[in-house]
């Protein structure tokens, strides 16, 4: 097992990583009482559920199963986490698991801040973009009908347990689509983390184990860091929104139906990198590399044929990164290197996207 320590606002908070963590690890010291709800989602309570129960064993568990998918990020199905916790007279001593992916991480999490104005929160992520991303660093919410994850708050858990064994029983979409976020990290801080992605691409696909461990041991780390160094995102965290802006706006724009969030991110990368060219930040080899990789690995780099340009710009401006009513973009001067900029105009974004329409 590997135990990276994310320490931010007085908190020191484990991030346990190790195949088999999901039967053999012992919570008991992260369990602020007796109770303990365990929230997932139809899809991962079938494979995990009562695995999970089994974890938390010494104490009294009870579990909500929600339905699966980005759609359901919402203020309907958050209201049926407070009923829930309402009528089983729920107090502040409970400890709530986030028993899933993105989705019912975000979700759960919002839930935990906002119950009794907070209760404890452990994350179990079973996904590889919130093994390597969401369940790391507080951020968490809802959506809203006009944009992504418009209406949240910070929430930092008592103890994130990766177990990277369970990523095998996602399908092979799901897999790949957390590959973007994965990319991400390369290209906004390491370089070194991309070639080894580049060099080992076949072994990520091949599922082997020592490599994926790898793999999610540098996202986090990397996280972790920059987390660390910004908790609120008031500067350098920004960088982790990079292909978010774009891809936000698609996801939006198809109303979060027939697109995952990785892949919607991986469009996003692609029209950020092209940017980055356009704007001689890049090199045309440097955007190709990119675009490359994005295709090896299987992940879109076009914008999904009914989408419009007039669809993203309607959704870039319900973006949540703006400042003074001005989108801010991550941008990248290098592979393993990324910047905030604000000074990319409407129509030129607008014309832009027209080219990566498929």
């Amino acid at each position: 097992m590997k135990k990276i320590i994310l320490e931010i606002s007085e908190k020191k908070i484990p991030i346990c990583i190790g195949e088999g963590l999901l039967q053999s690890f012992n919570p008991s010291k992260y369990v602020k009482n007796k109770d303990v709800l365990i929230i997932t989602n139809t899809t991962v309570g079938k494979f995990y559920l009562n695995r999970t129960k089994k974890l938390f064993s010494k104490f009294k568990v009870n579990s909500l199963v929600l339905p699966d998918g980005e759609k359901y990020k919402n203020i309907n199905t958050l209201n049926k986490i407070y009923d829930f916790l309402v009528k089983n007279h729920y107090d502040r001593s409970l400890t709530i698991v986030a028993l899933g992916g993105g989705v019912i991480g975000d979700m759960t999490a919002f839930a935990a801040d906002t119950y009794m104005r907070g209760v404890s929160l452990i994350h179990v992520p079973t996904t590889l973009l919130s093994q390597v991303d969401s369940s790391i660093g507080g951020k968490c919410g809802i959506n809203h009908t006009l944009g992504k994850n418009l209406i949240g708050s910070f929430k930092h858990p008592e103890l994130v347990l990766i177990d990277p064994k369970v990523l095998k029983s996602l399908p092979q979409r799901e897999f790949l689509a957390g590959m973007a976020e994965v990319i991400k990290y390369g290209l906004i801080r390491n370089k070194i983390f991309f070639n080894f992605l580049n060099n080992n691409h076949r072994k990520i696909y091949k599922f082997d184990s020592e490599c994926i461990t790898k793999m999610i041991t540098t996202c986090v780390q990397t996280k972790s860091q920059i987390v660390k160094e910004d908790e609120l995102e008031g500067g350098i965290r920004a960088l982790l929104n990079f292909g978010h802006t774009f891809g936000h706006a698609i996801e939006a724009s198809k109303n979060y139906k027939g697109i995952l969030h990785g892949e919607a991110v991986s469009v996003g990368m692609n029209i950020a990198a092209a940017i980055s060219a356009d704007q001689n930040f890049l090199t045309d080899e440097q955007y190709c590399e990119i675009e490359d990789m994005l295709l090896r690995l299987g992940l879109p780099t076009m914008i999904p044929k009914n989408v419009t340009p007039s669809n993203i710009m309607k959704h870039l401006g319900h973006d949540k990164k703006k400042l003074s009513g001005k989108n801010r973009f991550i941008l990248l001067k290098n592979i393993g290197a990324a910047f905030i900029t604000d000074k990319l105009e409407n129509n030129y974004l607008k014309d832009l996207s027209k080219n990566f329409i498929s």
